[in-house]
């Protein structure tokens, strides 16, 4: 046995959707952007996401991020999200969650009169959360998004069993591929979780052949790894239900943050939702909701975009020290499909 590495990590869930918050032991370069310091985990610490988001630390399903120093007096913290299989460039269950988890973990400076400000660096670019607190609770967090906008529309796609549909393509700090399942027999809900993890790689799959995305403001985001499936809502009031099928066809339990805001814009878009219009959207649990609202338009490199805001709450689950023996082969992780 060699010498052992150590890393401190924080446990929470948003909707039944968890975040592991690596928050300790990666010496990232000073001074460095948030792609350099994402370049420099994937040179140099990939070995670390697979030991903590795969078994026997972690599960298919199990989401994480790494809480990284400001590069710049501008931010007060850089995010580079995580899962199993790649990286993804924001989360909104995600920036719910680890706002909450540094206010109430001393992480960073309180503000005054109960709402902490915090600037988040991504690879989607600037995000900005609001956490509001009483004492020592901390209550909910309220975050600006990137700009969001819609790539493409009526994208016609063949969903195996269901029939022809069409795809819209919006980006909500990742790019969403929407397909409505309204006039289908099938139902989001969990246990329909693996025809509907299933279906959404099959979906993803003939739209990576069909369309090529370039953002408009962000030279290095072109991917599309989020399906979203969405139908009316089944939680009294919520706008509509929905589920985000991504990276090796893992489901986002919660109502989606980026996902929400990438419904907003396609929404918006159609003429279904209106400026300062508040909604809610309900995840693939049923749990909950986040509350989402567009706050106005905005030029995104000549194109139109929404600002999108969404708010929502997360619970702490715990806290760990992982030991990592980088000789144990079963404990750098595994994943069994």
């Amino acid at each position: 046995m060699r010498k052992q590495d150590a890393f401190d990590v924080i446990y929470t869930h948003t909707e039944g959707e968890p975040l592991c918050i690596i928050h300790s032991g990666i010496p990232y370069p000073a001074g460095s952007s948030i792609l350099e310091k994402r370049r420099f985990l994937k040179e140099n610490y990939d070995w670390l996401r697979e030991a903590l988001m795969r078994e026997p630390r972690g599960h298919k399903d199990m989401f994480g991020v790494f809480l990284t120093p400001p590069s710049s007096p501008d931010y007060d913290a850089g995010l580079i999200y995580i899962d199993g299989t790649e990286y993804s460039h924001m989360c909104g269950h995600g920036t719910i969650a680890v706002s909450m988890a540094m206010v109430a973990n001393g992480l960073v400076r309180r503000g005054e009169n109960g709402i902490t400000r915090i600037r988040f660096e991504t690879t989607a670019g600037l995000v900005v959360s609001e956490v509001a607190s009483e004492g020592d609770t901390v209550l909910w967090t309220r975050f600006e998004n990137v700009p969001a906008y819609v790539a493409e529309q009526d994208i016609p796609v063949t969903v195996p069993g269901y029939g022809e549909l069409k795809a819209d393509i919006a980006w909500g700090g990742n790019y969403f591929g929407i397909v409505d399942l309204t006039d289908c027999a099938l139902r989001i809900s969990p246990d329909n979780g693996t025809e509907l993890s299933r279906l959404g790689l099959a979906v993803r799959d003939q739209l990576n052949a069909k369309i090529r995305l370039q953002h408009p403001t962000q030279a290095h985001v072109t991917d599309l790894n989020f399906i979203t499936f969405w139908h009316p809502a089944t939680i009294e009031g919520a706008f509509y239900k929905n589920v985000h099928v991504f990276s090796a066809g893992q489901l986002d339990r919660s109502p989606g943050g980026t996902g929400t805001s990438a419904m907003m814009a396609m929404f918006e878009a159609r003429g279904k939702l209106g400026m300062n219009q508040p909604i809610l959207s309900e995840g693939l649990l049923g749990s909950g909701t986040f509350e989402g609202c567009l706050l106005g338009e905005v030029d995104l490199g000549g194109k139109r975009a929404v600002r999108p805001t969404v708010k929502g709450t997360a619970s702490i689950l715990g806290t760990a020290r992982w030991i990592i023996d980088r000789n144990d082969p079963v404990g750098a992780g595994f994943l069994i499909r």
